[in-house]
C-alpha cells in the first residue's frame, strides 16, 4: 500500500506552455468505480502496474492511497468502469520564476490542461498569486474533479462561463488596426471583453468591454461575428467593432495599458493561439 498527500492548488492553462522533459511515466489509465462527497474510487494501470486509489480532499488538501491488485482482479473491476474512464500524463514547467506541473486528461471526446501547483504550507497555498498565463482556478470545483471528468467529461457551458467581447479596429491611411488591452493581471495582450450580463445582449456587453477597458468608441459592424472555445474552456462571442473614438480617459486607464497596432504587429503581441486565429480570420472580412 501506498500513500501520499499535497497541498495543492489547480488551475486551468490558458495557454500552452513549455515543459521541462517529457512525461515523468507512462500514461495513468483510470476508471472511475465511485464518487461520493469528497471521496474518488478508481481502478489503475501503469504499464503492467495495477492498482486501487482511493482519493479524498477538502478545500486545498488532497490524500490519496493505492492499494496493488492482480491483473485478473484489476480485469474484473475495469469492466465495470466502462464510459467512466481517462488517461492521464503529467510534466514538469517552469515559466516566470514559478515551477509547476502540468497534468493533461484525456477523455472521450475531450482533452484539458491544467496547471497544479504544490505548497509544503498551507499559509503560502492561501497567499499564493497564480501568474497570468494560468486560468480560471478549480481547486474546489467539483464538476473538474478526475471523478467527474471521468463520468460527464467538461463540465457545460453556462451564460455565467461565457464571454462577450470587442475587436475595436480602425483604418490608417488604409491599413486595418486593431486595439488591445492588457489583462487584468497586465501580463497578457487580449481584446476587450467580459463576462455576459441579465437584460444585456451580448453585442451591448460587447460594446460596454470597448468602452470600460479600452476607451473605444464605435459601432458593431453588422453580420460580422465569431465564436471560440477558449483555453480555459469559456466561450467567447466576438464582434468586430469600427472605432470612431478613441477616448483620452477612460474607467479602467490606470489598471489597463492600451495599444493601437497594424493588424500584423497585434497579431504577434497575442499569446492565446487561439485568439490570435479568430483575429486573423476576422481581418479579412473587415473593410475601410
Amino acid at each position: 500500500m501506498k500513500e501520499s498527500s499535497a497541498i495543492e492548488r489547480k488551475y486551468i492553462l490558458s495557454e500552452t506552455v513549455p515543459v521541462l522533459a517529457e512525461p515523468k511515466s507512462k500514461p495513468l489509465q483510470m476508471g472511475c468505480l465511485s464518487a461520493h462527497g469528497n471521496r474518488e474510487v478508481f481502478v489503475c494501470r501503469v504499464g503492467s502496474s495495477f492498482f486501487l486509489r482511493t482519493r479524498e480532499g477538502r478545500q486545498r488538501f488532497r490524500r490519496e492511497v493505492d492499494i496493488p491488485l492482480g491483473k485478473s482482479h484489476f480485469e474484473a473491476l475495469w469492466r465495470q468502469t466502462e464510459g467512466a474512464r481517462l488517461a492521464k500524463t503529467t510534466r514538469q514547467s517552469h515559466q516566470e520564476g514559478l515551477s509547476f506541473t502540468v497534468e493533461t486528461v484525456h477523455g472521450g471526446k475531450f482533452t484539458l490542461n491544467m496547471a497544479v501547483v504544490q505548497f509544503s504550507k498551507p499559509q503560502l497555498a492561501k497567499s499564493f498569486k497564480p501568474p497570468g498565463f494560468f486560468g480560471q482556478e478549480i481547486t474546489n470545483l467539483s464538476e473538474y474533479s478526475e471523478a467527474h471528468l471521468a463520468m460527464h467529461g467538461i463540465p457545460p457551458l453556462h451564460n455565467g462561463k461565457s464571454q462577450a467581447g470587442a475587436l475595436p479596429f480602425l483604418f490608417k491611411n488604409g491599413v486595418l488596426h486593431i486595439v488591445l488591452v492588457t489583462s487584468s493581471s497586465g501580463t497578457r495582450w487580449i481584446v476587450p471583453k467580459g463576462g455576459l450580463e441579465k437584460h444585456m445582449t451580448r453585442q451591448e456587453v460587447a460594446l460596454m468591454e470597448a468602452a470600460e477597458e479600452a476607451g473605444a468608441i464605435g459601432t458593431i459592424e453588422p453580420g460580422l461575428k465569431a465564436e471560440f472555445r477558449m483555453a480555459d474552456h469559456r466561450v467567447l462571442h466576438l464582434y468586430p467593432l469600427r472605432v470612431s473614438v478613441l477616448l483620452p480617459f477612460w474607467p479602467e486607464r490606470l489598471t489597463r495599458r492600451r495599444v493601437v497596432l497594424p493588424i500584423y504587429r497585434a497579431i504577434l503581441r497575442i499569446r492565446d493561439v487561439g485568439l490570435a486565429q479568430v483575429i486573423r480570420r476576422m481581418a479579412r472580412e473587415l473593410e475601410p
